[in-house]
């Protein structure tokens, strides 16, 4: 029993190290549908004050560089586990699209956010991608992968909801 028990460890580890050396990155993608065009998602998802709103358990954003998600801005991203992302904006096109390189303390990346219209509503698709910093996070990747996309479907569920249950707001506010 011992020994069945310590060649499925030692198959488990070794199975990680083969993950670590020849996987550099993940992606993953999700998608929202929102019963609200396109000008209502943008102005909601570009609100930092409102992330907290749909972000799960983020605490705090803070703004470190440039106007808030403009191209160029630094912010960083608090959570209430203590983990804290870092967020670039690289591009932004708006209405249609942002891009943001993260860094976090294990793991770097970017992220992409499109908006398309359908219909009188629209829909948000983000798609991240990771590197881990380290041959340990490599390996880690793809077992905390599915994880980190079901937390980032539920973030786009909480914000169609919230796009949904907002009045309309004024674009012109928030160009």
């Amino acid at each position: 029993m011992l020994r069945t028990a310590c060649v499925l460890l030692s198959a488990a580890l070794l199975a990680l190290v083969i993950m670590g050396l020849f996987v550099k990155e993940v992606s993953y993608t999700a998608t929202a549908r929102v019963k609200s065009p396109v000008a209502e998602s943008w102005v909601t998802f570009i609100d930092i004050d409102r992330q907290n709103l749909w972000q799960r358990n983020l605490e705090n954003v803070e703004a470190l560089h440039g106007q808030p998600m403009s191209l160029g801005a630094s912010f960083r991203l608090e959570f209430t586990d203590g983990s804290a992302r870092l967020e670039t904006v690289t591009s932004v096109i708006p209405l249609q699209e942002y891009h943001a390189d993260i860094e976090t303390s294990t793991y770097s990346g970017y992220r992409s956010v499109t908006f398309e219209t359908l219909g009188e509503g629209s829909r948000i698709q983000q798609t991240i991608v990771m590197r881990g910093s380290s041959f340990i996070n490599r390996a880690l990747l793809p077992v905390i992968r599915p994880l980190m996309q079901r937390d980032e479907m539920a973030a786009l569920d909480n914000l169609a909801d919230l796009i949904e249950a907002s009045p309309s707001i004024n674009i012109q506010e928030f160009e």
